[in-house]
């Protein structure tokens, strides 16, 4: 069987009930034989926390898998299916309408969110099947929702577990349903299988009776003639943030980038295949990160290597503004991506707005580990909170904020590489402007042209040529009087010399090389 699963992350209140429990074992304490409002009972706990890493999140793609752009229009099938032992309350029509709606769902369908996130380049569409069953609209499964649990989410040993249920209805659905219709690509495999399960998701009550919404795999089935392999499962309650998740995973081959060993939180409340899914309840999930959409084909960053350039960025959710600073090489594994976060559209949860720098590193292949993730969110405020397992996100994470408007070498947190080098990036004059984030992008060590305020003027040399002239200048060293310069470069060298003989200060416009302009003070 299939081996890759991928589960979504807990609701923060199961979340934070783990995170307790995992401290309490490490501290060599006893869980209760019962779950509480605080922690889990021992053996929920036990499941959670020792799923073998093969069936992590972290396991659905490598570090050398290629991604393909995910374009057009994609159909989903969508099953539902429910037990002799839990029954169906909702109706198809809720499905119908939740996942593939268009500006009618109250908080957004997950079509809604998808087009959203992709700027109108994905669109997701879909059918909900479900007939012949004991409650109408839904397939019924032959064996209980127990059984297929086994007091392990679904994730037990073959076959009774979730893939025995998926396989379960892909029987029952095969005389209603034409599989062939969900190949997108031609390539003979169901690109998108759904199926909801009724109950609610383990993911949200901890309780391990309860089917944990998840991506995995079934054996091949081929049916009209095209093969169905993967799939996502969610319960009968589950909102567009769960679904829009697991589809993340299914689709886009997007890896979790929330921490799986529940020792951080990864991405947290800024990302989708984090803590964001769970944004307003799960009803308004965050966009993906930067590097989600890079990676599905939906933005095209600008690089920026041994250069510098003033940016105005618009809002993520709207406009796919991203700037790729690479360190290193211009094809660098790791690089900065730097983006607009406004709460907005569906990112209108998030923990708070600003300017968003991701760290990424190409070489990883998840978010376990919280020194050295795949993709880190640089926190404006220097505390780590996702890193440190302190919370999910906070308004202080993005730029400026908490004084900070400045990320480089020597700021803190740093733009070093993972190495501890200089990975010679820096992000400066970060503002507000509007809904816009305005910013000087560096890279390469080249010095952006800025003004430098009263400073003195300690030297100055010229050759026989007037035009050839120089000006050392306190805290910025000798720079070359530029011949273009709007004063002229002998009026300029002449007020810089008046300068220096009289101990006047001066404000010189100047970058690393050259002084453009100055006015005596």
């Amino acid at each position: 069987m299939c081996n890759q699963r991928c589960v979504v992350p807990p609701a923060p209140e199961l979340e934070e009930r783990i995170i307790r429990s995992r401290q309490e074992l490490m501290a060599g304490h006893a869980l209760p034989d019962e779950p509480t409002v605080d922690v889990l009972d021992l053996r929920s706990a036990t499941r959670i926390l020792t799923r073998p890493p093969k069936t992590r999140a972290h396991t659905l793609i490598s570090r050398t898998a290629a991604f393909a752009p995910i374009l057009g229009t994609r159909r989903a099938l969508v099953l539902l299916v429910d037990f002799s032992d839990k029954t169906a309350t909702q109706t198809q029509g809720h499905y119908q309408d939740m996942l593939f709606s268009v500006g009618s769902y109250a908080t957004g369908s997950m079509r809604d969110y998808y087009r959203e996130a992709s700027y109108n380049q994905l669109d997701v569409v879909g059918e909900v099947s479900g007939t012949g069953g004991a409650t109408t609209g839904w397939y019924r499964a032959p064996q209980t929702k127990d059984y297929y649990t086994n007091g392990d989410y679904g994730f037990g040993a073959y076959p009774r577990n979730a893939q025995k249920l998926v396989e379960d209805a892909v029987d029952l659905a095969a005389p209603h349903v034409n599989f062939a219709l969900y190949d997108n690509d031609g390539d003979g495999i169901v690109d998108a299988l759904v199926i909801i399960a009724a109950g609610t998701g383990g993911e949200v009550t901890g309780n391990t009776g309860d089917i944990w919404s998840h991506k995995w795999g079934i054996n091949p089935r081929t049916i009209d003639g095209v093969q169905v392999r993967n799939y996502f499962m969610a319960p009968e309650d589950g909102r567009v943030g769960v679904m829009a998740h697991e589809l993340g995973h299914l689709l886009m081959q997007w890896p979790d980038l929330y921490d799986t060993d529940y020792t951080s939180r990864g991405t947290g409340r800024w990302d989708l295949m984090a803590g964001g899914s769970w944004n307003d309840n799960g009803n308004t999930p965050a966009h993906p990160t930067a590097w989600c959409k890079l990676k599905a084909g939906w933005i095209t960053p600008t690089t920026i290597f041994n250069a510098q350039q003033s940016v105005s960025l618009s809002p993520y959710a709207t406009h796919p503004d991203v700037y790729r600073l690479p360190i290193g090489s211009t094809d660098s594994k790791e690089y900065f991506l730097v983006s607009n976060r406004k709460q907005s559209g569906f990112d209108r949860h998030l923990p708070g707005e600003g300017c968003i720098i991701e760290h990424v590193d190409d070489n990883q292949s998840n978010n376990t580990d919280e020194t050295h993730y795949l993709v880190d969110i640089e926190q404006a405020d220097g505390q780590r909170h996702l890193n440190s397992n302190a919370n999910s996100g906070d308004a202080e994470d993005a730029y400026p904020a908490a004084g900070n408007n400045a990320f480089s070498v020597n700021t803190t947190p740093n733009s070093k590489a993972y190495d501890g080098s200089d990975s010679q990036v820096a992000i400066t004059n970060i503002q507000r402007a509007g809904d816009a984030i305005t910013a000087d992008l560096n890279v390469g060590g080249v010095t952006a042209k800025t003004w430098h305020n009263h400073k003195a003027v300690l030297q100055t040399y010229s050759t026989y040529h007037s035009q050839n002239a120089w000006a050392n200048i306190q805290d910025l060293g000798w720079r070359k009087i530029e011949t273009g310069n709007v004063d002229g470069v002998t009026n300029t060298f002449l007020a810089l010399c008046d300068a220096q003989a009289n101990g006047r200060n001066v404000s010189v416009y100047a970058d690393g090389e050259k002084l453009y302009r100055m006015y005596l003070l």
